[in-house]
């Protein structure tokens, strides 16, 4: 498509610019400025410009921008350069409900129209403060609205939006959203407004002076009128936010950006469905802990209207089990960064390359258009990034160079069921449309998957009931190897030995930073496969370190087989994205934290050659699980492994633990083990039970006409089959079964794995079978 500057040289600027030209040149100041549409088609129908089947099509549109350009499209492509000058006019006739266009409008057509519009001092201002605001607004965003719209600035329509919203943090980010679209008066009049409802903010947001200059402006031309509504509507605000205010302080939750918590977690905790809660806070609502949480009570409200009940449910919610690891909270601050940038208005739907399938912007700039937007460059580094991460924590084998850019990326975490389908489509989606509104919104959605991936504490996802069957599949993925480990001892005399580089001592403290966490990868890489080639890092250039690393990497030694290829994965990301180049500080966290990962996963232990996998439980009568947790382990103890797994149900009960490991073994490669095994037969007679205890079969469970057999001394699986055969039942294979019977809520039980099989025996408040 050809560039404004493009299009101007070529009609001519020394003749006049037609109506047709003059709207197409000012394309992106248009689709900015026409936020609502409505004044606009209302009278352009009105006159029969348009045809009701041109309406749909504008409406058929997702978001404001997108029905502006096919407005606009129309324009073009549908009426003559007459129709064209009827629409214009149309434009003039509705300017007051375009604020931002009226400069456009009343200029000369011969003049060059601006390619963007220039933000005032007070719109810079608010758009800075933006999340500041919309998590702190609160309850005064309907009063503040009130203000405004008694001053002119906001429409009934306008309001009537800002009210038909619940949730106190989204009525703040529409009403901002619509001072930034009006320009500089309406922001003025917003901090007007603000200071008359809430003079501390005002004054930590440091408004005064604004304020003074839009009192002096608008002296003895606007009239206050007391609107009624806002106490009433305060009232109603208080007990939520009492009930808010209760719920944060036993979450240890402050009033700021932090994101420290899966509050769709939360919510499940808290007994509503993970579907309504997800959906809730991906409508809008911004991804910081307090405006999330805030969404959150006001959804549990709205649906039980039952305080009490909500401060209970909360009072019995542990906060660590929804707490984010420490990479999870540097992922989604990196994310924020991607926000800021976003909201500071540097995205533009129009692209000199195509970020999606590109496969070389991860490593350089040098092919981009020289006009592109260092932010815009950025933004899409931080996904491409976030992206990469998720690979290494849900693939069992992520590619070392993944094809198809970041949509190829995408397909990959698609295929591996790990993440729900239908987050990464709406991520898809938003990113293919590009424009400012659908990025955004595909910041709360990432945000979510991240959150989802990266819990503090690791347990076992528990999948609904079916006849009282939950599935288990643990929250992070752990990959067994042939790795052994390394003595402590041989990674600090790694680490001791560096020595610090020289090459460079013009080079940023960022540039620094980076070099040293290149070559403390390189030399803990050396730790496990040491290398003849020989390098002096105390004068190489951070290109030499990094191609040494991807040297070492490529050795049979770092192969899936051999290492864990998540780790290895993300020490790829490292040379990948250098945040030197980029110009990302935050990124560097984020490789300090692999670099410690890798330190620690290099440690000696168990863990590197063994697993239990924990497949499913079945609840035998009423009660419910509540979780499925791992305490400690796994320990190699006794000539096997041992590991200790915890259960919370509803009330006292019995229940089937179905589980096998996962094992690596000299000679033997990697095995799994699931004996011994357990077979449910359906149809078996009372004749048929008797014979298999008689036989010497361990019978586990009899329940709803089916029977769980165990293998025993006397019976094999050859055996159980026989004798399902004799009796005209139907038998299958089960997997490995253990029985266990509570006697409280909690019980735990010790799962081990010796000579070839595994055990289980109670550890606390229950009996085994």
């Amino acid at each position: 498509m050809a560039s404004t500057h493009e299009i101007l040289h070529n009609s001519g600027l020394e003749q006049k610019q037609t109506v047709k030209g003059r709207l197409l040149s000012s394309q992106m100041l248009l689709v900015d400025g026409l936020y609502h549409l409505g004044p606009l088609l209302d009278c352009v129908i009105s006159i029969g410009l348009l045809s009701r089947e041109n309406c749909y099509e504008i409406e058929a549109e997702r978001t404001p921008p997108n029905k502006a350009r096919k407005l606009l499209e129309i324009v073009d492509a549908q009426m003559d350069e007459s129709g064209a000058s009827r629409f214009m006019e149309c434009l003039r006739k509705c300017q007051k409900h375009y604020p931002r266009l009226r400069t456009w409008l009343t200029s000369e057509e011969n003049q060059p129209a601006p390619v963007c519009i220039q933000q005032g001092p007070t719109e810079r201002h608010v758009q800075a403060r933006f999340g500041v605001l919309s998590s702190r607004l609160g309850c005064s965003a309907l009063p503040v609205s009130y203000d405004l719209f008694s001053s002119g600035i906001l429409t009934q329509l306008e309001l009537e939006k800002i009210e038909a919203i619940l949730i106190p943090t989204q009525q703040a980010q529409t009403l901002l959203s619509i001072c930034l679209k009006k320009g500089e008066r309406a922001c003025k009049s917003f901090y007007a407004a603000l200071q008359n409802e809430d003079k501390q903010l005002a004054e930590e947001l440091n408004v005064n002076s604004v304020v003074e200059d839009h009192n002096k402006e608008t002296e003895g031309s606007i009239v206050q009128i007391a609107v009624e509504e806002t106490r009433g509507h305060l009232r109603a605000a208080l007990p939520l936010s009492g009930g808010l205010q209760q719920v944060m302080a036993h979450l240890g939750l402050t009033e700021d950006v932090e994101i420290r918590f899966n509050v769709c977690e939360v919510g499940v905790a808290m007994g509503l469905p993970r579907r309504t809660v997800r959906e809730y806070l991906l409508e809008g609502v911004s991804i910081e802990d307090s405006a999330q949480l805030e969404a959150l009570v006001s959804l549990y409200m709205e649906k039980t209207k039952d305080k009490d009940r909500l401060l209970s449910r909360v009072a019995e919610l542990s906060p660590q089990w929804v707490q984010l690891s420490e990479r999870g909270c540097l992922l989604l601050r990196l994310l924020q960064q991607a926000e800021t940038l976003l909201r500071s208005g540097i995205h533009s739907h129009l692209h000199s390359w195509d970020h999606l399938h590109d496969q070389d912007h991860l490593r350089s700039w040098d092919h981009l258009c020289p006009d592109d937007s260092t932010d815009q460059r950025t933004v899409w580094a931080i996904f491409s990034f976030l992206i990469w991460d998720c690979m290494a924590e849900v693939l069992e084998e992520p590619e070392a160079k993944p094809s198809g850019g970041i949509l190829g990326m995408m397909e990959q975490l698609s295929a591996s069921g790990r993440i729900e389908g239908p987050l990464l489509q709406e991520i898809e989606q938003c990113w293919t449309e590009g424009d400012a509104e659908s990025l955004l919104q595909s910041v709360r959605v990432l945000a979510q998957v991240l959150k989802d991936l990266h819990p503090h504490q690791e347990g076992l996802q528990l999948s609904s009931s079916v006849e009282g069957l939950f599935s288990c599949r643990p929250s992070r993925l752990h990959r067994v190897t042939s790795f052994q480990g390394v003595s402590s001892r041989v990674i600090r005399k790694a680490l001791s030995s560096m020595v610090p580089s020289t090459s460079d001592h013009d080079a940023t403290l960022l540039a620094r930073q980076y070099l040293e966490a290149c070559v403390r990868i390189a030399r803990l890489l050396e730790v496990v496969q040491p290398t003849r080639t020989t390098i002096d890092f105390s004068n190489a250039k951070v290109a030499a370190v990094t191609q040494h690393v991807r040297f070492v990497l490529s050795n049979p030694a770092f192969n899936s087989e051999s290492f864990d290829a998540g780790i290895r994965h993300r020490l790829l990301s490292v040379l990948e994205f250098n945040p030197a180049n980029l110009g990302i500080g935050s990124l560097m966290q984020l490789h300090q934290e692999t670099l410690s990962d890798l330190q620690s996963y290099l440690q000696l232990g168990e863990h590197h050659n063994f697993q239990f996998i924990l497949e499913s439980v079945r609840i035998i009568g009423p009660a419910k699980l509540f979780s499925a947790s791992r305490v400690h382990g796994p320990v190699a103890i006794d000539n096997g492994v041992e590991e200790i797994l915890r259960f919370i149900t509803s009330e006292p009960t019995s229940f089937l633990v179905r589980l096998h490991c996962l094992c690596y073994e000299e000679g033997r490669g990697r095995f799994k083990v699931c004996v011994p095994r357990c077979a449910c037969i359906y149809l078996l007679k009372a004749e048929g039970l008797r014979d298999m205890q008689w036989c010497g079969g361990d019978v586990l469970v009899e329940v709803g006409g089916k029977v769980w057999v165990r293998e025993g001394e006397g019976v094999g699986w050859d055996e159980l089959q026989a004798l399902a055969q004799r009796h005209c039942a139907q038998i299958k294979d089960d997997g490995c079964c253990f029985k266990v019977k509570s006697v409280g809520l909690e019980c735990e039980v010790k799962f081990i794995y010796r000579s070839g099989r595994l055990w289980a025996e109670p550890h606390r408040d229950c009996e085994v079978d």
